[in-house]
């Protein structure tokens, strides 16, 4: 994920930063819940950023403990938080208007 291009709608109007990486995953898996060490994986972060990152997400209750796997936490979007309530219906206006992109252009090229 080091291009522009290879970032998501959210993190292009945004900003491409650590925080908007691991919120734009959430976004992305709105129900599912990850370890630290998923979201490193999926984001491309390393490990001790997404730490970091986390730890401010939670503190700021964008995140939430959901249940612990063996030894690992997982996390899911705080959907209850009214911030992320506004961000999960920017999120949708941002795939409506892909969606939208994509049929126009399939419409042309047919």
């Amino acid at each position: 994920m080091g291009n522009k291009e290879e970032y998501g709608d959210f993190c292009k109007l945004f900003g491409v930063t650590p925080r908007n990486r691991v919120i734009e995953f959430f976004l992305q898996m709105e129900s599912l819940d990850f370890t630290i060490g998923d979201v490193a994986k999926e984001t491309g972060l390393n490990r001790a950023t997404t730490y970091n990152t986390m730890e401010i997400l939670l503190e700021e209750g964008y995140v939430v403990p959901t249940r612990k796997v063996s030894a690992g936490q997982l996390y899911k979007l705080n959907s209850q938080k009214n911030e992320i309530k506004v961000l999960l219906e920017v999120f949708d206006l941002l795939l409506d208007r892909i969606v939208e992109e994509y049929t126009k252009k399939k419409l042309v090229h047919a």
